[in-house]
């Protein structure tokens, strides 16, 4: 038996963090939801996630400050992010930054399972051609 991926959720938003959750767990992805950017990188590296989901608004900073920390983080640099925000604009932004991802809230279920799956058929599709 395999074990579950495991997704760690970056959301400020209570309810908007449960519904990612429900959303994966309803897919059997093992979650684990932080609210704050301060700290991030280290929990994720305790985790140790398959993807990260990350807001852009943040009480504390952003999103994308908190994915280059990721990036520059040897421990966690290699785990694949979706973007999670309101802000529209910024989707060419956070995939130019490098995000497997970028979702529009409000989202649809559907949207978010699929800029999941996409995101790890992306890692697989990396690892066959290493010089992509």
């Amino acid at each position: 038996m395999t074990m579950p991926k495991k997704i760690m959720i970056l959301e400020d938003d209570e309810a908007t963090a449960e519904l990612i959750r429900f959303y994966l767990q309803e897919e059997g992805f093992e979650t684990a939801v932080s609210s704050k950017g301060a700290g991030f990188a280290d929990k994720v590296a305790a985790y140790q996630p398959d993807l990260i989901t990350l807001d852009v608004l943040l009480p504390d900073t952003d999103g994308f400050s908190v994915f280059r920390t990721l990036q520059q983080d040897e421990r966690i640099s290699n785990i694949p992010v979706i973007f999670i925000s309101v802000l529209e604009k910024q989707k060419e932004k956070g995939i130019k930054m490098g995000a497997r991802g970028y979702v529009v809230k409000p989202f649809k279920e559907d949207e978010l399972k699929k800029a999941i799956k996409s995101a790890f058929e992306k890692e697989k599709w990396d690892e066959k051609d290493p010089y992509r």
